[in-house]
């Protein structure tokens, strides 16, 4: 025999005396939803924002620090351990158009996970007022997340090949940003 109920959420076997209570607790969830939506749409926007600014100082004033991927580059992290600079003294990239390569393809690859991370911000932005897939989405918000982790994580790669943890060439901000990266992939995965 079925249960009566007035306050308590339903279950299965309990007869409800009042639908709105259903409307309320379906209305509920969907707040939840779309709360949880505006906070990934954010939490994707944010490192997009970050690194549109990045971009756009790369662009237009790049000396600023194609100038410092040189120095890490020619190892300059080293000379003052040149016992460890002779060991890996071959390393060194010193040719000013492969460090203008270099970094026009750093800043390529700035601008694709700008634009990734933007068309996931936007696309999230669609789903919460209903006009796109909200699983479509996310995939596109996570893609962005884990190329904004990959990117810094690259440099991360790229510095502890070229010794830049000798010296203050941003390896701190490398490491944060790979984790902000992961953090905002944890929330889309939420």
């Amino acid at each position: 025999m079925p249960r009566l109920s007035f306050l308590s959420a339903p279950k299965p076997d309990t007869l409800v005396l009042f639908p709105a209570h259903l409307k309320l607790q379906r209305l509920a969830m969907m707040a939840g939803t779309e709360t949880l939506l505006v906070v990934q749409i954010l939490v994707t926007a944010m490192p997009a924002a970050w690194l549109s600014l990045g971009v756009i100082d790369n662009i237009l004033h790049p000396s600023i620090n194609r100038d410092d991927v040189a120095k890490v580059l020619a190892l300059e992290a080293l000379k003052d351990v040149p016992d460890i600079q002779a060991k890996v003294t071959h390393r060194a990239i010193t040719d000013p158009k492969v460090v203008r390569m270099l970094f026009a393809v750093m800043v390529s690859a700035e601008v694709l996970v700008c634009l990734i991370l933007w068309a996931g911000a936007a696309s999230l932005a669609g789903a919460l007022f209903g006009l796109g897939d909200r699983v479509f989405a996310l995939e596109i918000a996570m893609l962005g997340a884990v190329a904004f982790a990959g990117l810094w994580a690259s440099f991360l790669i790229g510095g502890q090949w070229f010794y830049y943890w000798y010296d203050a060439y941003g390896q701190g901000t490398h490491f944060l940003a790979t984790l902000w990266g992961l953090g905002v992939l944890l929330v889309l995965i939420a």
